[in-house]
């Protein structure tokens, strides 16, 4: 479960905890507060299961993360990017051709034309990586009313070593620039911190840290700001740290 939420002293924003389960009032808290906060019950997938271990598997295949502009070897990844589109039949999720990655909204990557190392076919085709795509695509359509989007995938691993810290968001506080992301946790090994902020005007902060596999959260990009504070070695006869995240960018087409 995600650990308990901190406030700022300015007025209580009108922030609810999401034991619901229904979509719409799913979608509902999104339009009101800026982003909702899921778990894994929100999601047909078994985090026990042969196929969600399958799934998290790719994360050991990520590549270092060169594009760092501060130096850092603490960041692994991978990108990729499907359309989605409302049928009959329901949602359609379809791989788009590979290109670099471009976030001109924030300063440090402005103008950086950075190209990451793809997503394997089968990853992109994996029924849990769907799961989480189509939750995110129905609540956000349910806000912006479009049956037609292009989505982002990062696969990306955090590491932080004894005496050294991971930066989830080298670029602090920040918008990505995209009308909705998607943020879930698939892994969260010997590591502290990694506190999660959402930044928005006329309201009090809010923080909170994800923990278990699937603790996720939905924002409004285009309304609120966030970041994530680094991650350290909580055990240091343990090794190294990890967390690993599943972002979806999410744009109407």
């Amino acid at each position: 479960m995600t650990e308990e939420v901190r406030t700022s002293e300015r007025p209580a924003p009108p922030y609810r905890e999401t034991a619901f389960a229904d979509p719409a009032e799913l979608a509902a808290a999104v339009a009101a507060d800026g982003f909702v906060r899921l778990s894994g019950t929100h999601f047909p997938i078994d985090v026990l299961g042969a196929e969600f271990a399958e799934f998290r598997a790719g994360w050991e295949e990520l590549r270092r993360d060169d594009e760092l502009v501060d130096g850092g070897f603490y960041r692994y990844r991978r990108y990729g990017r499907l359309h989605a589109v409302s049928t009959d039949a329901g949602l359609s999720l379809s791989p788009l051709p590979h290109q670099p990655f471009r976030q001109d909204s924030i300063p440090m990557w402005r103008e950086h034309q950075r190209m990451f190392a793809p997503i394997p076919p089968e990853t992109l085709a994996n029924r849990c990586l769907h799961a989480l795509v189509s939750t995110d695509v129905t609540l956000a359509s349910m806000v912006r009313h479009s049956p037609e989007w292009t989505v982002g995938l990062h696969l990306i691993r955090i590491v932080a070593r004894a005496g050294e810290s991971g930066l989830p968001t080298p670029e602090g506080r920040h918008r990505d620039g995209h009308s909705f992301v998607g943020m879930h946790l698939l892994r969260k090994e010997n590591s502290s911190g990694g506190e999660s902020s959402i930044y928005r005007e006329g309201y009090a902060d809010v923080g909170f840290t994800l923990t278990d596999p699937l603790d996720s959260v939905l924002v409004d990009d285009t309304v609120l700001w966030h970041e994530a504070s680094p991650i350290s070695v909580r055990d240091r006869d343990g090794g190294r740290a990890v967390r690993d995240m599943l972002l979806v960018d999410l744009n109407p087409a």
